[in-house]
Order: structure tokens, then sequence, then C-alpha cells
């Protein structure tokens, strides 16, 4: 009776380790199925977390540059070149890359130095995402610009 047991028990544990095995092979073929889910929406945020940066540092240099724009006796080489040198520290992109439109009552490309008191200026900067995005998103939106702009009163 005691052998009896004993092989009852090893057969008992024998079972238990097969059930356990397969329950490790359901979890690895779960895990095949939703990784690469996981790890695209994981790309998905950090892409995200990239465009509101660029967003932001843009938006940063369009205030910056509308502030200095509205100042008496300032050009539109200087913002251009002050808002474009802002871009390329931040983003770390090249000059050529950075798009800066000033607008002086509705006209685009207007000298800063013939705006009157009172006059609306619109300073308008943008990258193209594919220049600041890393990642695989980059290349998927590379005809895309990121802009932004603002716009302040001539004092």
């Amino acid at each position: 009776m005691v052998q009896k047991q004993g092989i009852l028990f090893i057969r008992t544990r024998t079972i238990r380790r097969a059930a356990s095995n397969t329950r490790l092979g359901s979890a690895a073929v779960e895990f095949a199925v939703i990784a690469p889910l996981f790890f695209l929406l994981l790309a998905g945020i950090i892409e995200f977390g990239t465009a509101f940066r660029i967003q932001h540092c843009l938006s940063a240099a369009a205030r910056q540059g509308a502030r200095a724009a509205i100042i008496d006796g300032s050009t539109s080489s200087q913002i251009t070149q002050k808002m474009r040198d802002t871009c390329v520290k931040n983003l770390k992109v090249g000059p050529a890359d950075v798009i800066v439109t000033i607008t002086v009552n509705g006209q685009s490309n207007a000298e800063l130095s013939l705006a009157t008191e009172g006059a609306e200026i619109q300073v308008t900067v943008g990258i193209p995402y594919s220049k600041a995005g890393v990642g695989f998103y980059a290349k998927t939106f590379a005809n895309s610009i990121l802009s932004s702009s603002c716009t302040l009163e001539k004092e």
C-alpha cells in the first residue's frame, strides 16, 4: 500500500509539472502576440513627446521673436537670425531648416523698420518634422511642418 501511494505521488507531481510547462508556453505565445503592439504604442508615446518638445521650442522662439520685433529699431534680418539661432541651439538643426516668416499688417516679408506704431506684427517659425524628429514616425510624417506664430502690436 505504501508503494501505491508513492507511485500515485510521483504521477501527481509529473502531471503538475506538465501543467506548469503548458502555462509557461501559453504565456510565451501571448507575449509574442501582444509585444509588437505594446512596443508600437511605446514608440508612439516617445515620438509624441518629441513632437511636443519641438512644438514648445518653436512656440518659445516665436514669442521671443515677436517681442524683439515690436521694439523700435529692429529689422527683419535681425529677428530672423535671432529665431534661427534659438531653434538651432534648442533643436539641434541646421539654420537652413528653420523657416521664418514676418508679416506686418498682413503683408508677408515686409521690413520691420518701416512698420509704424500700432502695426500688427506676426512672426511665424516652422521646421520640417523630418529634420527635428527622430525614430520611426519622423520618416512617416516627413512632409509635415511643425510651426508656431505669435502676433503683437508695434510699440
